[in-house]
């Protein structure tokens, strides 16, 4: 993608647009942000000879393309896995006060269009959390809106609107945070389980290696920190750590790994519940540091017994065998109930 520079607006409140009237637009105008913050990411993607440099791979490309080479004219089809550094200004040698991770696809034939996926997680003195977003990038536009869907942290259930400007491309290749305490009107503790297919246990898998980069494959996960393998999952949900405990419903989404220096995936997926207790679907969607004991993860949403409900999922991954099992249980914590 390129240099990228990046104008968030954070909002407070859920703003809800019913219309498109004259007197709607007059309310949208006067809003105004309760905070502010500029920042710059830079994306270089890996073209089969910068592995060193390269912060973005192509994981998945349509048949006439490569994982090596953007496809076509409008690369229509291409799924590209980034991690990559967030500065305060435009020079790409600045000191990082973060990373950009996620996913991009380009998702239009016509023309260059892209739909984004993907976390801040910062971890400086003046910032500490994660922001989230997701949308279309129209990428030939000037400037892009982007939803920002929640955060954690210093950005603990943050939404808002974060405005996009490419102003640069080539080719195409310690403070102390306070927080306030605030209750949680609903919780939630469940566990759930993931085995990886490995080549031999497709009766038992219940999540597969989708996409791959070009030095890796779909049966073992890739080298460097499995950077740019996405996994689909359909993993059984439980109220204890046992795997072969009744199931009160199903996890079921995508994670891929999005950090080259160190283990680190993005997760977009949701809890499928159909059981006496509960029944309804919780969505989440954020970065996962997997490497640290607790990590949060934004709730952005919710149906049936969980309408509309927003709030933060704390993972614990508990147990892993390998490669191919982890057991989570997560701790949800609902700040927004209906």
């Amino acid at each position: 993608m390129g240099s990228t520079k990046l104008l968030l607006v954070l909002f407070c409140l859920l703003l809800i647009i019913s219309s498109s009237s004259a007197a709607h637009k007059k309310k949208m105008q006067a809003r105004k942000p309760c905070k502010r913050l500029v920042f710059y990411f830079h994306d270089i993607i890996y073209n089969g000879k910068n592995a060193r440099n390269a912060t973005s791979a192509i994981v998945s490309a349509p048949a006439w393309g490569n994982r090596t080479l953007l496809s076509g004219k409008s690369h229509f089809g291409d799924v590209v896995v980034f991690d990559d550094p967030i500065t305060l200004d435009n020079n790409l040698h600045s000191t990082p006060i973060g990373r950009a991770q996620g996913f991009y696809l380009y998702d239009k034939k016509e023309n260059f269009t892209a739909w984004l996926g993907f976390s801040f997680v910062f971890n400086s003195t003046a910032h500490k959390g994660s922001i989230n977003f997701a949308g279309a990038d129209p990428l030939m536009n000037k400037t892009r809106d982007i939803s920002v869907i929640g955060g954690t942290g210093d950005f603990f259930m943050a939404r808002g609107i974060a405005t996009l400007m490419t102003d640069a491309f080539e080719g195409e290749a310690s403070a102390t945070h306070k927080t306030k305490s605030r209750k949680p009107c609903k919780t939630l503790v469940v566990y759930f389980h993931d085995i990886l297919y490995n080549g031999q246990n497709a009766e038992n898998a219940t999540s597969a290696i989708v996409a791959a980069p070009a030095w890796g494959n779909k049966t073992i996960l890739a080298e460097q920190n499995h950077f740019g393998d996405i996994i689909v999952f359909d993993d059984p949900i439980t109220l204890d750590n046992n795997l072969h405990s009744a199931p009160v419903g199903r996890a079921q989404g995508l994670y891929l790994y999005d950090g080259k220096q160190t283990f680190s995936t993005w997760f977009g997926f949701s809890f499928l519940f159909n059981s006496t207790d509960h029944k309804g679907i919780i969505t989440l969607a954020g970065a996962d540091p997997f490497l640290e004991k607790t990590r949060e993860i934004p709730v952005i949403g919710g149906t049936g017994d969980f309408f509309m409900a927003r709030g933060i999922a704390t993972f614990m991954t508990d147990a892993f065998e390998g490669e191919e099992y982890f057991r989570v249980p997560v701790n949800i914590s609902f700040y927004e109930c209906w």
